[in-house]
């Protein structure tokens, strides 16, 4: 049985992952914390688990992602300035916040959101390993709740623009969750390049919300190479996790396929290094081809069609749909 991960817990957990002169085990059971040295090997004992790996990097990248959607232009100057000053980084980095109120209190909230994003993708995976239930799985059919609750729009930089950069920052973290480590920060920092490239040579982009307002998901794409004309590169493609598990995904990328087909383009690449595997069904109903790490789409126009592919491609880890 695994614990509840009630408030109290989730605020203990965040306070041991950032104590570095103290490694924790959790017991499963009771959410209890315990010192490591307190058991007399190396072993793990039985019932409990390591927390979640986070160190120095962890930190450093989660300030990264602040200066991202720090409204003040001047405080974010002086912060990524200090990210490159070499020494004293943390330091200094909360000695400057410390000086604008403003800042230091979106900080706060920003710090809170994302180290409870971190925690709960942990969680998640402990129940998944405890053989609990697991939300995500995308259902075969919910066209009238999709259609019903949510709408599919073009992207709209002055009203969507702060909204993607907060829900892009909690995917990068998240996969720095599920990818523990070095590993897991090099993923990150590959999708955050492509996404930066994506927004300097923006060509395609697609919002879903809710009937409400709210930011729920959003894809775009972009000519690549940047001359081509009619080959793009999906450079984003994510559901706030709240969202996930409606079929919001597949509409979305279906939605996507069909207005590019309209623009003239024949070629689509997906080249995400983490593809969900619930999503492989519809990419292939879609006519997309497995091609080494991603997938390809080719558009015969006025027809939607498939390449010839084996189908047996290995399957890649799940992802952020």
């Amino acid at each position: 049985m695994l614990f509840a991960l009630s408030q109290e817990i989730l605020h203990q957990i965040m306070f041991a992952l950032e104590d570095q002169n103290t490694t924790y085990l959790l017991e499963r059971s009771s959410g209890r914390l315990a010192d490591r040295r307190t058991f007399p090997d190396d072993r793990i004992p039985e019932g409990y688990v390591e927390l979640p790996q986070w160190g120095p990097a962890n930190g450093f990248r989660m300030m990264e992602r602040f200066v991202t959607v720090v409204r003040n232009p001047r405080l974010q100057k002086e912060l990524r300035s200090v990210l490159f000053s070499g020494k004293g980084v943390f330091k200094n980095f909360k000695n400057l916040l410390k000086s604008h109120p403003q800042g230091e209190k979106q900080w706060f909230s920003f710090h809170e959101e994302e180290m409870t994003q971190y925690i709960l993708q942990w969680y998640n995976q402990l129940e998944e390993i405890c053989g609990l239930e697991q939300l995500g799985d995308e259902p075969e059919d919910n066209d009238e709740l999709i259609h019903n609750d949510f709408v599919f729009r073009q992207y709209e930089a002055s009203t969507d623009e702060e909204n993607f950069v907060r829900a892009a920052n909690m995917v990068m973290a998240e996969r720095e969750t599920q990818w523990p480590g070095e590993i897991g920060l090099a993923l990150s920092s590959l999708w955050q390049e492509r996404e930066e490239q994506s927004g300097s040579q923006q060509f395609f982009s697609l919002v879903v919300e809710t009937i409400g307002g709210d930011f729920a998901g959003c894809i775009r794409a972009i000519l690549y190479p940047s001359y081509a004309r009619e080959t793009v590169l999906l450079t984003s493609f994510f559901i706030q996790e709240q969202y996930r598990g409606l079929g919001i995904g597949k509409e979305l990328l279906g939605q996507c396929v069909s207005q590019l087909q309209e623009r003239g383009i024949r070629w689509i690449i997906l080249a995400d290094l983490v593809i969900p595997s619930f999503l492989q069904p519809s990419l292939t109903r879609l006519g997309f081809v497995g091609c080494g790490g991603g997938y390809v789409l080719k558009i015969d126009h006025g027809d939607t069609s498939s390449l010839s592919g084996s189908g047996d491609e290995k399957r890649p880890p799940e992802s952020l749909l």
